[in-house]
């Protein structure tokens, strides 16, 4: 029995990959983190192109807006990594809406854009969705790097 229960849980983790870390100051993960063309880190990040990712996380109390800040880290620089109108993350729930209750089980669709000019490093980008008050509600982190479209 055990062995069976074993493998279910293994196999989603195989097909999907886990893709990202903890953040500091014990911020609250995410049920999941999928990130489209990612399934083990570092996740090639391609310039000119978008990343989009999909994050299921619980409400731990009610949350009228959310906003996603968004932090790079490469070659020890911390810099915030713009996301323009893709930080409204009310805008970008699949199936819900703002404002929601305690305990909601959410989905929410990241687009990111990896611009053409941006240098071909390694990074850290770390996804903190904070509410109305600036308190994270999930944070998660991804390692990842800049490359070229493949020809």
């Amino acid at each position: 029995m055990f062995r069976v229960l074993f493998l279910i849980a293994l196999v989603p983790a195989l097909v999907y990959g886990n893709v990202s870390r903890v953040c500091t100051e014990g911020r609250t993960h995410p049920l999941s983190v999928e990130i489209e063309g990612c399934s083990a880190p570092p996740c090639n990040l391609v310039r000119g192109q978008d990343v989009i990712a999909h994050i299921d996380f619980t409400t731990d109390r009610a949350v009228t807006s959310m906003t996603t800040v968004a932090t790079a880290t490469a070659l020890g620089v911390v810099t915030n990594y713009p996301l323009g109108s893709n930080a409204v993350t009310c805008n970008f729930l699949q199936g819900s809406s703002c404002p929601l209750s305690a305990n909601e089980d959410v989905t929410y669709r990241l687009t990111m854009p990896i611009l053409a000019i941006y240098p071909l490093v390694s990074l850290s980008i770390e996804i903190n969705v904070v509410d109305q008050d600036n308190n994270s509600v999930t944070c998660f982190v991804v390692d990842a790097q800049v490359v070229t479209a493949s020809k």
